[in-house]
């Protein structure tokens, strides 16, 4: 069965239901670090996740080698940061020569890739975040990303990268200063995976330990409301290491381990069938192998999943 078939309700926990998959080692490595986590967990992962920039045409070098192996493609795609790369420079086509130079890739790959441009779009810290006003450097309003969104997909269809999936992926932020994802979601006809990002920041400054369902429930439901026939990815997922001081203050009340724990024995999200680690130390040790009951608890689930 396909991932992007739609999510049958079931009574099996997020760790029996999900294929699993990581972006792991760095944004400035040779090649990929996928390879090395699964050294760790001992077992095979079945997506592989990476990063893409404005002006690269892919997949390549690191994209390949995951696909050689056996490996499914999960591709953020940085659609620009300045103003030449707003949202309606895109639907007045003053990319089309790019992206169907990254469509022709994508054909020529032949294997699905499922691509997640704009990601995070509705984070405040995003410079394309769509907003009323559209101030934003990169960014413009809710019904010009919409268009840019459609228009992107329509070009690549236009091109015959069919093969391309297309992931709306957003995070679990819904504080004040957040875009709704309500007001942005470009309709299911061009999304074929509803994707988040969430994290468990750790208690400290602004933050509070927060468990899975709590991060991700309010978003996972606004997305199911959206467009209830697709399946839901986990694109990236962490939790600050508690037992040291990782960006945040040591915290003894909690565990890393548990946390993984108790997300992977959740009944609460059936819509889910991937979940992909950030695993990487960047803001926090995101790194699930950062403590070794942390890696236990994750490799288990894996295993038992086969990836």
């Amino acid at each position: 069965m396909g991932p992007t078939t739609s999510p049958v309700a079931v009574a099996g926990t997020l760790g029996s239901q999900v294929r699993f998959g990581a972006f792991a080692g760095g944004f400035t490595s040779t090649g990929s670090q996928v390879a090395q986590f699964e050294q760790q967990l001992g077992s095979r992962l079945s997506i592989a996740s990476s990063f893409r920039g404005v002006g690269d045409v892919f997949p390549a070098g690191e994209q390949l080698t995951d696909a050689a192996s056996g490996h499914t493609l999960l591709i953020s795609w940085d659609m620009g940061s300045t103003v030449s790369q707003r949202f309606s420079t895109y639907t007045k086509g003053g990319h089309d020569t790019y992206l169907r130079s990254v469509a022709a890739a994508a054909r020529g790959f032949g294997a699905p890739i499922y691509l997640r441009p704009w990601a995070e779009m509705n984070g405040d810290w995003s410079t394309f975040q769509p907003t009323t006003d559209g101030s934003r450097p990169a960014g413009g309003t809710p019904g010009e990303f919409k268009a840019a969104w459609q228009h992107v997909v329509t070009v690549f269809r236009a091109a015959g990268a069919t093969n391309v999936r297309w992931v709306f992926n957003p995070t679990t932020d819904t504080y004040a200063e957040t875009t709704d994802i309500r007001t942005i979601f470009p309709g299911s006809n061009y999304v074929d995976v509803l994707g988040l990002d969430g994290y468990n920041w750790g208690t400290g400054g602004v933050f509070t330990w927060r468990s899975f369902a709590d991060i991700y429930t309010v978003q996972y439901q606004r997305l199911l409301a959206l467009a209830p026939t697709l399946p839901v990815w986990v694109c990236e997922v962490g939790s600050k290491q508690p037992l040291v001081h990782d960006g945040s203050p040591i915290d003894p009340a909690n565990s890393k381990a548990a946390w993984y724990k108790d997300a992977l024995s959740s009944k609460a999200f059936p819509a889910i069938t991937a979940l992909v680690m950030f695993d990487i130390r960047k803001e926090r040790d995101w790194r699930v192998g950062s403590d070794p009951a942390t890696l236990q608890t994750v490799a288990a689930a894996v295993r038992a999943g086969m990836g």
